[in-house]
Protein backbone atom coordinates (compact mmCIF):
# COMPACT_ATOMS: atom_id res chain seq x y z
CA UNK A 1 0.00 0.00 0.00
CA UNK A 2 1.37 3.40 -0.95
CA UNK A 3 1.77 6.19 1.63
CA UNK A 4 2.82 9.82 1.20
CA UNK A 5 4.28 12.19 3.78
CA UNK A 6 4.73 15.96 3.59
CA UNK A 7 7.55 17.83 5.28
CA UNK A 8 5.98 18.33 8.72
CA UNK A 9 4.76 14.73 8.82
CA UNK A 10 8.28 13.54 7.99
CA UNK A 11 9.79 15.76 10.67
CA UNK A 12 7.28 14.54 13.26
CA UNK A 13 7.88 10.89 12.40
CA UNK A 14 11.65 11.30 12.70
CA UNK A 15 11.62 13.78 15.58
CA UNK A 16 13.80 16.26 13.69
CA UNK A 17 13.82 20.02 13.14
CA UNK A 18 15.73 22.40 10.86
CA UNK A 19 18.45 22.41 9.68
CA UNK A 20 18.26 18.59 9.53
CA UNK A 21 14.99 18.32 7.61
CA UNK A 22 16.51 16.65 4.56
CA UNK A 23 13.28 15.62 2.82
CA UNK A 24 10.40 17.84 1.71
CA UNK A 25 8.27 14.92 0.56
CA UNK A 26 8.41 11.13 0.89
CA UNK A 27 6.38 8.29 -0.58
CA UNK A 28 6.26 4.55 -0.02
CA UNK A 29 5.63 3.09 -3.47
CA UNK A 30 5.25 -0.43 -2.06
CA UNK A 31 6.78 -2.46 0.78
CA UNK A 32 10.29 -2.41 -0.74
CA UNK A 33 10.47 0.82 -2.78
CA UNK A 34 10.60 4.33 -1.31
CA UNK A 35 11.00 7.71 -3.03
CA UNK A 36 11.83 11.11 -1.52
CA UNK A 37 12.31 14.67 -2.70
CA UNK A 38 14.28 17.68 -1.43
CA UNK A 39 14.58 21.26 -2.70
CA UNK A 40 17.95 22.83 -1.87
CA UNK A 41 17.94 26.58 -1.25
CA UNK A 42 20.92 28.91 -0.94
CA UNK A 43 19.57 29.62 2.56
CA UNK A 44 20.40 26.12 3.85
CA UNK A 45 22.52 26.56 7.00
CA UNK A 46 25.19 24.00 6.03
CA UNK A 47 26.15 25.91 2.86
CA UNK A 48 27.76 28.57 5.08
CA UNK A 49 30.28 26.03 6.31
CA UNK A 50 30.74 23.56 3.46
CA UNK A 51 33.01 25.11 0.82
CA UNK A 52 31.63 28.62 1.53
CA UNK A 53 33.09 30.21 -1.64
CA UNK A 54 31.60 27.48 -3.88
CA UNK A 55 28.91 25.84 -1.70
CA UNK A 56 27.88 22.24 -2.33
CA UNK A 57 25.63 19.82 -0.48
CA UNK A 58 27.78 17.60 1.76
CA UNK A 59 27.80 14.03 0.51
CA UNK A 60 27.09 12.72 3.99
CA UNK A 61 23.84 14.72 4.06
CA UNK A 62 22.77 12.84 0.95
CA UNK A 63 23.43 9.66 2.95
CA UNK A 64 21.41 11.10 5.81
CA UNK A 65 18.53 11.91 3.42
CA UNK A 66 18.58 8.25 2.35
CA UNK A 67 18.48 7.17 6.00
CA UNK A 68 15.58 9.48 6.75
CA UNK A 69 13.60 8.18 3.79
CA UNK A 70 14.13 4.56 4.77
CA UNK A 71 13.38 5.12 8.46
CA UNK A 72 10.06 6.76 7.58
CA UNK A 73 8.72 3.58 6.02
CA UNK A 74 10.58 0.58 7.45
CA UNK A 75 8.58 -1.36 10.06
CA UNK A 76 8.63 -0.11 13.63
CA UNK A 77 9.52 3.19 15.26
CA UNK A 78 11.32 5.55 12.87
CA UNK A 79 13.21 7.16 15.77
CA UNK A 80 14.52 3.84 17.01
CA UNK A 81 16.65 3.13 13.95
CA UNK A 82 20.23 3.99 12.98
CA UNK A 83 22.80 3.15 10.32
CA UNK A 84 24.64 -0.07 11.04
CA UNK A 85 26.86 -0.16 7.95
CA UNK A 86 27.60 1.67 4.70
CA UNK A 87 29.12 -0.03 1.65
CA UNK A 88 30.32 1.29 -1.69
CA UNK A 89 29.06 4.83 -1.25
CA UNK A 90 30.08 6.92 -4.26
CA UNK A 91 29.63 10.66 -4.70
CA UNK A 92 29.47 11.13 -8.46
CA UNK A 93 28.52 14.78 -9.01
CA UNK A 94 27.87 17.76 -6.75
CA UNK A 95 24.50 19.04 -5.65
CA UNK A 96 24.41 22.84 -5.65
CA UNK A 97 22.19 25.56 -4.19
CA UNK A 98 19.03 25.63 -6.31
CA UNK A 99 19.18 21.93 -7.23
CA UNK A 100 16.23 19.60 -6.68
CA UNK A 101 17.08 16.10 -5.44
CA UNK A 102 15.16 12.85 -5.80
CA UNK A 103 16.07 9.94 -3.52
CA UNK A 104 15.21 6.37 -4.50
CA UNK A 105 15.68 3.42 -2.13
CA UNK A 106 14.97 -0.29 -2.50
CA UNK A 107 15.02 -2.96 0.20
CA UNK A 108 17.39 -5.68 -1.02
CA UNK A 109 17.70 -7.79 2.12
CA UNK A 110 16.22 -8.26 5.57
CA UNK A 111 17.44 -9.80 8.81
CA UNK A 112 15.94 -10.14 12.27
CA UNK A 113 16.62 -6.54 13.26
CA UNK A 114 18.04 -4.87 10.14
CA UNK A 115 17.36 -4.01 6.51
CA UNK A 116 19.81 -3.58 3.63
CA UNK A 117 18.91 -0.93 1.09
CA UNK A 118 20.26 0.07 -2.30
CA UNK A 119 19.78 3.79 -2.91
CA UNK A 120 20.61 6.63 -5.29
CA UNK A 121 20.21 10.39 -5.24
CA UNK A 122 19.84 12.34 -8.47
CA UNK A 123 19.16 15.77 -9.88
CA UNK A 124 18.36 16.92 -13.41
CA UNK A 125 22.09 16.48 -14.14
CA UNK A 126 22.01 12.76 -13.33
CA UNK A 127 23.00 10.43 -10.49
CA UNK A 128 24.75 12.32 -7.70
CA UNK A 129 25.39 9.50 -5.23
CA UNK A 130 24.73 5.83 -4.75
CA UNK A 131 25.02 3.65 -1.70
CA UNK A 132 24.31 0.36 -0.02
CA UNK A 133 23.06 1.11 3.47
CA UNK A 134 22.13 -1.23 6.31
CA UNK A 135 19.72 0.17 8.87
CA UNK A 136 19.10 -1.53 12.19
CA UNK A 137 16.74 -1.23 15.11
CA UNK A 138 18.41 0.51 18.02
CA UNK A 139 16.98 1.75 21.32
CA UNK A 140 16.57 5.51 21.33
CA UNK A 141 19.26 7.04 23.53
CA UNK A 142 18.20 9.98 25.70
CA UNK A 143 20.74 12.07 27.60
CA UNK A 144 24.50 12.09 27.67
CA UNK A 145 27.40 10.97 29.83
CA UNK A 146 26.75 9.74 33.37
CA UNK A 147 29.81 11.13 35.17
CA UNK A 148 32.58 13.71 34.88
CA UNK A 149 35.39 12.29 32.71
CA UNK A 150 39.11 12.64 33.30
CA UNK A 151 40.56 15.69 31.58
CA UNK A 152 44.16 14.50 31.20
CA UNK A 153 43.80 11.85 28.54
CA UNK A 154 46.55 10.90 26.11
CA UNK A 155 45.28 13.32 23.45
CA UNK A 156 44.06 16.16 25.65
CA UNK A 157 44.25 19.72 24.30
CA UNK A 158 47.56 20.89 25.72
CA UNK A 159 50.10 23.42 24.47
CA UNK A 160 51.97 20.80 22.42
CA UNK A 161 49.11 19.65 20.17
CA UNK A 162 50.03 19.42 16.50
CA UNK A 163 47.36 21.78 15.07
CA UNK A 164 44.84 24.05 16.76
CA UNK A 165 41.50 25.06 15.26
CA UNK A 166 42.97 28.03 13.38
CA UNK A 167 45.59 25.82 11.74
CA UNK A 168 42.93 23.28 10.72
CA UNK A 169 40.85 26.06 9.14
CA UNK A 170 43.95 27.20 7.27
CA UNK A 171 44.08 23.81 5.54
CA UNK A 172 40.44 22.90 4.87
CA UNK A 173 37.67 25.31 3.80
CA UNK A 174 35.05 24.02 6.25
CA UNK A 175 33.55 26.53 8.67
CA UNK A 176 30.73 26.63 11.21
CA UNK A 177 28.32 24.89 11.20
CA UNK A 178 30.18 22.21 9.23
CA UNK A 179 33.65 22.35 10.76
CA UNK A 180 33.80 19.02 12.57
CA UNK A 181 37.32 18.96 14.01
CA UNK A 182 38.43 20.78 17.14
CA UNK A 183 42.16 20.11 16.84
CA UNK A 184 44.81 17.65 15.68
CA UNK A 185 46.59 16.03 18.59
CA UNK A 186 49.36 14.27 16.66
CA UNK A 187 50.61 13.43 13.20
CA UNK A 188 52.69 10.27 13.23
CA UNK A 189 54.10 9.66 9.76
CA UNK A 190 51.08 8.92 7.56
CA UNK A 191 48.65 8.73 10.49
CA UNK A 192 46.67 11.65 11.87
CA UNK A 193 45.07 11.67 15.31
CA UNK A 194 42.35 14.32 15.57
CA UNK A 195 39.82 15.20 18.25
CA UNK A 196 36.17 16.28 18.21
CA UNK A 197 34.22 17.15 21.38
CA UNK A 198 30.46 16.56 21.39
CA UNK A 199 28.38 19.16 23.22
CA UNK A 200 24.70 19.75 23.81
CA UNK A 201 24.98 22.89 21.65
CA UNK A 202 25.78 20.96 18.47
CA UNK A 203 23.38 21.96 15.66
CA UNK A 204 22.32 18.34 15.17
CA UNK A 205 21.47 18.00 18.85
CA UNK A 206 19.43 21.19 18.66
CA UNK A 207 17.67 19.69 15.62
CA UNK A 208 16.45 16.63 17.52
CA UNK A 209 19.22 14.03 17.46
CA UNK A 210 20.18 12.62 20.86
CA UNK A 211 23.50 11.26 19.57
CA UNK A 212 25.89 12.04 16.73
CA UNK A 213 24.30 11.09 13.37
CA UNK A 214 26.16 8.06 12.01
CA UNK A 215 26.50 9.70 8.61
CA UNK A 216 28.31 12.63 10.22
CA UNK A 217 30.99 10.32 11.63
CA UNK A 218 32.07 9.75 8.02
CA UNK A 219 32.45 13.49 7.48
CA UNK A 220 34.49 13.79 10.68
CA UNK A 221 36.82 11.06 9.40
CA UNK A 222 37.02 12.72 5.97
CA UNK A 223 37.88 16.14 7.41
CA UNK A 224 40.61 14.48 9.51
CA UNK A 225 42.04 12.76 6.46
CA UNK A 226 41.94 15.88 4.28
CA UNK A 227 43.64 17.90 7.00
CA UNK A 228 46.45 15.38 7.13
CA UNK A 229 46.98 15.22 3.36
CA UNK A 230 46.67 18.97 2.77
CA UNK A 231 49.27 19.63 5.48
CA UNK A 232 51.89 17.87 3.32
CA UNK A 233 54.12 20.37 1.49
CA UNK A 234 53.34 18.98 -1.99
CA UNK A 235 49.62 19.71 -1.45
CA UNK A 236 49.92 23.27 -0.19
CA UNK A 237 46.99 25.42 -1.33
CA UNK A 238 44.96 22.52 -2.73
CA UNK A 239 41.46 21.29 -1.87
CA UNK A 240 40.15 17.88 -0.89
CA UNK A 241 36.80 16.53 -2.09
CA UNK A 242 35.06 13.54 -0.50
CA UNK A 243 34.61 10.92 -3.26
CA UNK A 244 33.62 7.61 -1.68
CA UNK A 245 33.05 5.59 1.45
CA UNK A 246 34.31 2.10 0.67
CA UNK A 247 32.95 0.79 3.96
CA UNK A 248 31.83 2.17 7.30
CA UNK A 249 30.71 0.15 10.30
CA UNK A 250 29.08 1.86 13.28
CA UNK A 251 29.36 -0.02 16.56
CA UNK A 252 27.57 2.32 18.92
CA UNK A 253 26.16 5.82 19.19
CA UNK A 254 28.25 8.74 20.47
CA UNK A 255 26.75 10.69 23.36
CA UNK A 256 26.70 14.34 24.36
CA UNK A 257 29.69 15.02 26.61
CA UNK A 258 31.91 12.39 24.98
CA UNK A 259 35.17 13.15 23.21
CA UNK A 260 35.97 11.37 19.96
CA UNK A 261 39.51 10.51 18.92
CA UNK A 262 39.84 9.98 15.17
CA UNK A 263 42.79 7.96 13.86
CA UNK A 264 43.18 7.78 10.08
CA UNK A 265 46.05 6.26 8.08
CA UNK A 266 46.62 7.85 4.66
CA UNK A 267 49.51 6.33 2.69
CA UNK A 268 51.25 8.81 0.41
CA UNK A 269 50.73 8.26 -3.30
CA UNK A 270 51.33 9.87 -6.68
CA UNK A 271 47.67 9.80 -7.71
CA UNK A 272 45.40 12.78 -7.07
CA UNK A 273 43.08 10.33 -5.31
CA UNK A 274 43.81 9.57 -1.70
CA UNK A 275 42.62 6.49 0.17
CA UNK A 276 42.56 6.19 3.91
CA UNK A 277 41.15 4.01 6.63
CA UNK A 278 40.90 4.13 10.36
CA UNK A 279 38.56 4.34 13.29
CA UNK A 280 36.85 6.66 15.73
CA UNK A 281 36.92 5.82 19.38
CA UNK A 282 35.67 7.13 22.69
CA UNK A 283 38.20 6.27 25.35
CA UNK A 284 39.37 2.76 24.53
CA UNK A 285 36.13 1.80 22.75
CA UNK A 286 35.98 1.83 18.95
CA UNK A 287 32.64 3.35 17.91
CA UNK A 288 33.16 3.38 14.12
CA UNK A 289 35.51 1.97 11.47
CA UNK A 290 35.74 3.80 8.16
CA UNK A 291 37.53 3.38 4.80
CA UNK A 292 37.22 6.37 2.47
CA UNK A 293 38.55 8.02 -0.67
CA UNK A 294 38.89 11.65 -1.68
CA UNK A 295 40.37 13.69 -4.50
CA UNK A 296 43.06 16.37 -4.14
CA UNK A 297 42.60 19.17 -6.66
CA UNK A 298 43.96 22.64 -7.32
CA UNK A 299 42.06 25.38 -5.50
Amino acid sequence: MSESLQVNQIAARLGLKAPWKLLDFARKEDETHFTGFKNFSANEAFFAGHFPVHPIVPGVLQVEAIRQLCCCFLPGDARGKRIKQLDKVKFRRPILPGDRMVVEAEVTGTAEDSWTMKAVTRTVSGVCSEASITICNAPEVVGGISDIPALDGQFARTADINMDTDRVMGLIPHRFPFLLLDYVAKVEGEKIIAVKNITGNEPFIEAGFNTVPDSLLCEIAAQSGCTSVLARPENAGKLGFFMAIDKAVFHRQVLVGEQMVIEIDLPAGKSRFGKGSGFIRVGDEVVAEIALMFAIVDA
